[in-house]
C-alpha cells in the first residue's frame, strides 16, 4: 500500500491566493487506478490545472495539464479529468505500480513558468 499526505507549496514572490483543497491522505495497491482530486473553487477563466510528479531527490516533473477537457498522456497511464464547470479536476492513474510511489503537485497558473503550487499529495 502506498499513502498519499498533503502539503502547499508557491513559488517565491507569488501570491498563494488559491483556495484549494485536496484529500490529505490516501492508500492503494499496486494494479489498482488511482485518482488524486484537486479542488480548484476560484480558478480563473484563463488558468490551467497542471500536475508534477516529485520523486526522491529530483526536482518536479510535468505530467498532463488542460483547461477543461479531458486529457490522456502520451503513455496513456495519465488521465485529467475536470468536474463541476473546473471548479475540481482529478488525476487518474491507471495500473499502479510501485514505482508510481513519489510527491505529486496539483497548480494552476497561465503557464508552466508561472504557476501557483497548489496542495501535494504524496503516493
Amino acid at each position: 500500500q502506498q499513502t498519499l499526505n498533503n502539503v502547499c507549496h508557491c513559488f517565491p514572490g507569488s501570491p498563494c491566493t488559491s483556495n484549494i483543497i485536496q484529500t490529505p491522505k490516501l492508500e492503494t495497491l499496486a494494479g489498482k487506478d488511482f485518482n488524486l482530486t484537486c479542488d480548484h473553487p476560484s480558478l480563473s477563466a484563463t488558468e490551467y490545472i497542471y500536475w508534477y510528479r516529485l520523486s526522491p531527490g529530483q526536482g518536479p516533473v510535468y505530467l498532463i495539464h488542460d483547461y477543461k477537457d479531458t486529457t490522456s498522456s502520451d503513455n496513456h497511464k495519465l488521465r485529467l479529468i475536470f468536474r463541476d464547470q473546473r471548479k475540481s479536476s482529478v488525476l487518474n492513474i491507471l495500473d499502479v505500480t510501485p514505482e508510481d510511489s513519489a510527491v505529486y503537485l496539483c497548480a494552476q497558473g497561465d503557464t508552466k513558468l508561472q504557476i501557483h503550487f497548489l496542495p501535494v499529495q504524496d503516493f
